[in-house]
Formats: C-alpha cells, structure tokens, sequence
C-alpha cells in the first residue's frame, strides 16, 4: 500500500458526525442530492441498489457503502424501481432512532447512515484521490476489520449519552472511515485506483516527502528528484493527478496546516504557525 496514504490520515480529521437508522419498505426508491461530506452506508438487513456518477451495484446485508465525494446518488430496492422521493433527510446528530421514511409492505432493508464532516490540510487530495464509490462487500466476514466493533462503540455511546458521547462517536466513526479507506485501497482492482495519486509511487514518494516536512524549501526539481523523474515530467504529471502545480499544492498545505495549528493553539502567534 502506497505510504502517502497513511502520511495523507495523518492530516485528516472527522470533525463532526450525524447517524441514523433509516428502514425501508419495498417498492421505494429515493435521489440524495450533492452534499459536502462524506456519507457512509452500511447495509443491515435486506438489499438495495446504488447509481452513482454512471456506476451501478448491487449492495447486500453486511456490504459498506462509502461515498467519499458527496455527490447525488440513487438508491432502490431494485434495478428498476421508480424513484418514490426526492432526498432522504440528514441523520440526526446524537440519533439512532428508526425512521421508516418511505416505501411500502415488502421486502425490508435496514441501512445504517453516517454523515461525516472533514477536516484538514489534506482533506481535498484524500477526497480527489479516492473512487466516487467505496463498495466493501461483506460475504466473507466484515466488510471491514472490526466493523462490528467500531458500529457498537457508536451505538453505544449515542444511547448511554454519557459525557461527551458524541465526540467519541465520532472518533469511532473516524476509525470506521479511515478502516475503509486502507481495506477498499487494499483489495480494489488497479482500474478503479489507477488515476489517482495514491496509487502512483512516483507521485506517492514526493508528496509524502513534502507533507513530512512541508517547512522545507522545496522546489519543483527537489520534488521531480524525490519522485525520480525529469522537471517537466513530474510538474506534468502532478498537475494531471492532483489537480494543480506542485508549489500551489505546497502554498494551500502550509496555510491550511497553520489554520489548523491556531484553531487548536489560540495562543500561536502568526508567525509561528
């Protein structure tokens, strides 16, 4: 597995999380809109099927869905199914109240929903480098090491309500996230990683150089050198993956990392972040 994955978590955070039960009567059908966070899926009971950005799957009880990227989706009880509503609500923060919220007298699916806020310097490269769509199948075991775990120490804190439960929810949920991260880059085919940085050693080698030690003064043939290609290739192909030049990179890092730094240290000054 590529290092810069690990280098990229260390500078990501879930700051926020809201969860729900949500269970269905077929026939139902609904769109959720463009939202800006991630939203995970975790299928407990029954089957549904997901559209998202042209892919279609088959989801069955035990497979986790996650949707790094926020955008619209499609989900229904069958292939065909008309679409019955429009958007589901968000989950409640502290909620994991069951709420039958469309569909008819047939076949039953329970979803698990987590609505996650992220945060971090590296937010926008973990979010760019992954697939519009996690789909971890759950046929063999969990679909991620320690899903039960991790679903009970939110369960559990959400209904104890204890001192300071949601933030610890979501640090659960956080472990969840970042588990499926590193299982879906571990067991994905090469197609659906093959564009993105996280999967390229070249760009994988310069970029966790440069967010180990973003203080340096790097250049864009310090970097090219890290990755072992020439100038113009390595500018040209960082710009292909990322997004945007090297140095522009560097520059957003720094100053999202100094946010960062006087958001949790009040008392830095400026000049120190």
């Amino acid at each position: 597995m590529s290092a810069v994955l690990f280098t990229l978590l260390d500078h990501v955070r879930v700051e926020a999380s809201h969860f729900g039960r949500i269970e269905l009567g077929a026939p139902w059908g609904s769109r959720i809109g463009e939202r800006d966070n991630v939203s995970i899926h975790h299928v407990v009971e029954g089957e549904l099927w997901i559209d998202i950005d042209g892919v279609t799957r088959h989801v069955m009880a035990g497979d986790l869905l996650v949707l790094p990227r926020g955008i619209p989706h499609v989900l229904r009880h069958a292939q065909d199914a008309p679409i019955a509503r429009d958007d589901w609500s968000e989950p409640a923060i502290d909620d994991l109240a069951v709420h039958r919220v469309l569909g008819g007298d047939g076949a039953r699916t329970v979803v698990l929903c987590a609505s996650l806020e992220l945060n971090g310097p590296a937010r926008s490269l973990l979010v760019r480098a992954l697939p519009v769509l996690l789909h971890l199948k759950g046929e063999r075991g969990e679909a991620v090491p320690g899903l039960t775990r991790l679903l009970d120490g939110i369960r559990d804190e959400l209904r104890q309500r204890r001192s300071a439960s949601s933030r610890f929810a979501t640090r659960f949920a956080e472990m969840l996230l970042f588990q499926a991260v590193r299982s879906a880059f571990e067991r994905s085919e090469a197609s659906a990683f093959a564009r993105s940085p996280l999967a390229d050693p070249r760009l994988g080698r310069a970029l966790d150089a440069l967010y180990r030690h973003p203080e340096r003064n790097w250049t864009v043939v310090t970097l090219a050198r890290v990755a072992g290609q020439s100038r113009s290739s390595f500018a040209r192909h960082f710009h292909e993956l990322v997004g945007e030049t090297p140095l522009r990179h560097l520059t957003r890092f720094r100053i999202e990392s100094a946010k960062e730094r006087l958001v949790r240290e009040p008392g830095v000054g400026i000049a120190e972040s």
